[in-house]
């Protein structure tokens, strides 16, 4: 493509390089872009150009063609015609050497030197030459092509008119009212013989110029332009917009986890704090259970002791008299190991979390929360839609739909094969079936209450319920209503 080089918004640009015209060439449809930006784009889409022997233009996507064969695509962008209006409105160092069309007639190339005024043709040194001798030319005002390129006006001044894209060699001197375009005649004998109203174009100047004023439709093109210019504005200022919400988000999400944070570390505190508490109470009463204990288990001691000593060295009477008195402290001891045992328990200490921490415990990034995109409209640049074309409403016929049931009110209707007609009742909740003469054939009730309903194929509807956040599709073969499977929607 053309390199793009500064310039002022005074000088035209190529839509497609954005940089001043290198080569201009124009489409019928009078877009007008660099010649090696065209050849790339028709390079890009070789492959469908080769099959369909024309292009699609790169703005409006009409169609330019048909090639000859004989032309491959790497030549369809210089087929194109020069455009010489733009050509001159173009600084000088921008300036392409324009061709002597004679000579490209021929087959052949060379530089053009001066344009004739009469002819409308660019001549290079040698056919200028030949120009002035002939005697049919030689009174022709000849221009160098500097004085025609450099000028505006120069150009507008000896181009009477367009030649047809389809037939090069014939001028655009006809209007043909029918279809309501500028047409050549070779045009009016082969696409337009059966029009009704096709005229001179000189005769319909005034009026068309009258219906397309010019200075109106360059106050239409500066008015779409600032529409676009004000796109461009709202875009790049969305594109901060986003950046700073971005930011925000992350901020906000930053100080999500800081607050959660500072809980746990409060809760952490707590712990430590009430942890060591615990700790130490239990610690406390445990020591005095120790001691207890090892009392108790001196005492046993002292009477296995005791009743050891006696059973060795005592006489009868000792032994007797000491087993009976130990004897006897035996239930005491076994009571209070017993009540040590029941008493023995081990201590844990826990941290009970809430049903909230524990279900964000076991979320994933997704269950917390997710980004979302959410697209509104903030132009209303154009008002509202005009139709295409004029056209006119007419009313066929109305028909009733009888049902002994309350009021209804019919939200939705669609059109099914055979002519038949489904109706959705949102007040009563229900699908109403109606055969080609538009009498009941039968009803069947939904959950929620309908507002809509479409084909989605043959013998299928889909119905949507309002407050609700499923599709039904339902079946409707042999004139019977059933359901087929439910659809839940996220929103």
């Amino acid at each position: 493509m053309a390199t793009a080089t500064t310039h002022t918004e005074d000088e035209p640009t190529c839509p497609l390089c954005i940089g001043l015209f290198n080569v201009p060439r124009h489409l019928p449809c009078a877009h007008t872009f660099c010649q090696s930006c065209l050849q790339s784009y028709i390079t890009s889409k070789a492959k469908e150009h080769e099959t369909k022997r024309c292009i699609e233009c790169p703005v409006c996507r009409q169609t330019a063609g048909p090639f000859r064969q004989n032309k491959s695509t790497s030549e369809w962008a210089s087929l194109f015609p020069i455009d010489t209006v733009i050509q001159s409105m173009l600084p000088t160092k921008s300036k392409v050497d324009r061709v002597c069309d004679a000579c490209t007639s021929d087959g052949s190339s060379a530089i053009a030197t001066g344009f004739c005024a009469v002819c409308e043709e660019a001549m290079c040194d040698n056919c200028l030459s030949v120009h002035r001798k002939q005697k049919i030319s030689k009174a022709h005002s000849i221009l160098t092509i500097e004085e025609f390129l450099n000028n505006p006006q120069n150009v507008m001044k000896f181009a009477e008119g367009f030649t047809c894209f389809y037939h090069k060699d014939e001028d655009l001197r006809f209007y043909c009212k029918n279809h309501k375009i500028a047409c050549c005649a070779v045009c009016v004998l082969e696409s337009h013989k059966t029009c009704s109203d096709v005229r001179q174009m000189k005769e319909e100047l005034p009026s068309l110029l009258h219906e397309r004023k010019p200075c109106e439709i360059i106050e239409d093109l500066k008015k779409l332009e600032t529409h676009l210019k004000t796109f461009i504005d709202v875009k790049e200022s969305n594109i901060k917009d986003l950046e700073s919400q971005v930011n925000g988000l992350t901020d906000q999400v930053r100080e999500i986890r800081m607050k959660i944070n500072t809980a746990l570390d409060e809760l952490e505190m707590k712990v430590k704090t009430e942890g060591r508490s615990i700790h130490k109470e239990v610690a406390i009463w445990t020591e005095e259970e120790k001691h207890q204990c090892l009392s108790l288990m001196h005492a046993i001691r002292n009477s296995q002791y005791q009743c050891e000593t006696v059973h060795k060295y005592g006489n009868d009477i000792h032994k007797f008299l000491t087993a009976e008195k130990i004897k006897s402290q035996i239930p005491l001891y076994y009571s209070q190991v017993r009540e040590k045992y029941e008493r023995t328990d081990t201590l844990t200490v826990q941290v009970k979390f809430t049903p909230l921490l524990e279900s964000l415990l076991s979320l994933s990034s997704c269950d917390i929360g997710t980004i979302v995109t959410v697209t509104s409209l903030h132009l209303s640049i154009l008002g509202e839609r005009k139709p295409t074309k004029e056209c006119q409403v007419e009313k066929v016929e109305t028909f009733d739909v009888n049902i002994s049931d309350r009021t209804p009110d019919y939200t939705g209707i669609t059109i099914l094969p055979r002519n038949r007609v489904m109706l959705v009742d949102y007040i009563n909740s229900q699908c109403i079936l109606l055969n080609s003469s538009h009498e009941v054939v039968t009803t069947y009730k939904i959950t929620g209450n309908p507002c809509d309903i479409c084909v989605v194929g043959d013998e299928e509807v889909a119905v949507s319920a309002r407050y609700e956040n499923k599709i039904q599709i339902l079946s409707i073969r042999d004139d019977v209503i059933s359901p087929v499977i439910i659809i839940t929607t996220k929103y």
